[in-house]
């Protein structure tokens, strides 16, 4: 099923090569820290920029007791099949608990880039060298890898971070479909119109997408969103814990439509509704 227009000319790499069935199923997302979703559906559950457990600069970490439960890969955090990292910076992934987490959850593949991976070496050298649950990915503009695993497919996408000193960074956006749902990540993609113009999601059909709250005030992102991000559900995120109150209100004058989630809040998208191609 292809989700994007370049895919047939894309690169492909696949943890397993079982396909998810078509079947629609309720999809529940739970918010972690900043920008950190867990998506499940069914049996089969999939993390992305969920390793961050401690605050960095004006973001959030995890609350107490989900920090408990992530180092022990219970909880919340039970049976991730896949993980994935949009980047390196620490409020998207922190080293030593990428560790710590892919040591305890002996099922959870990570895949990722190799700047992230290479951050990890250097907290746990002799078991980043020996896993074979940790593999790198290297998607280029106009040619993203699609991996899958259990019941989800997704589609990792390079998404430009920025200009200057944001330009030597790798950065991924991921599409997931899982349960007959197509939910967008974004990441810290640059507020940029030629980055959304060349990433072939113009035709793309979300069912939900997580974005930035800086996207949605005036500005290069109001356009953004309209162009490429629309969706049924949208969902900011990486809001400050001391800007949660403002942005809310802001949201709630501005897009009243447009979801903000507390730290492990979850939602539900149906099963019975899909914006998928019919």
């Amino acid at each position: 099923m292809c989700c994007i227009k370049y895919l047939a000319a894309s690169a492909v790499f696949f943890i397993s090569f079982a396909l998810p069935a078509p079947a629609l199923a309720d999809v529940r997302l739970v918010q972690l820290a900043n920008e950190g979703v867990i998506l499940s559906s069914a049996d089969t559950r999939v993390m992305i920029d969920g390793m961050v457990v401690e605050p960095y600069s004006i973001y959030a970490g995890l609350p107490a007791d989900a920090a408990a439960d992530y180092q022990r890969a219970a909880g919340v955090f039970e049976g991730i099949d896949l993980a994935l990292v949009s980047h390196r910076h620490h409020d998207h992934n922190q080293p030593s608990f990428a560790c710590d987490f892919m040591k305890n959850s002996s099922d959870t593949d990570l895949v990722t880039s190799r700047q992230v991976i290479d951050l990890m070496r250097e907290k746990c050298r002799g078991f980043v060298a020996t896993s074979n649950r940790i593999r790198r990915i290297d998607p280029q503009p106009g040619q993203p890898v699609r991996i899958s695993k259990g019941g989800a497919v997704v589609t990792v996408m390079r998404l430009s971070h920025g200009k200057r000193r944001y330009a030597s960074i790798d950065h991924f956006g991921h599409l997931v479909e899982i349960g007959g749902k197509r939910i967008l990540h974004i990441g810290d993609a640059a507020m940029d119109p030629e980055v959304f113009a060349e990433s072939g999601l113009e035709d793309a059909v979300l069912d939900a997408v997580l974005i930035p709250i800086w996207f949605f005030q005036p500005g290069p992102g109001e356009a953004i969103v309209r162009d490429y991000l629309a969706a049924k559900t949208q969902i900011a995120v990486q809001v400050p814990p001391d800007e949660m109150a403002e942005a809310r209100s802001y949201l709630a004058d501005k897009y009243p439509g447009v979801r903000l989630l507390e730290p492990l809040e979850e939602i539900v998208l149906p099963g019975g509704e899909t914006a998928a191609e019919p």
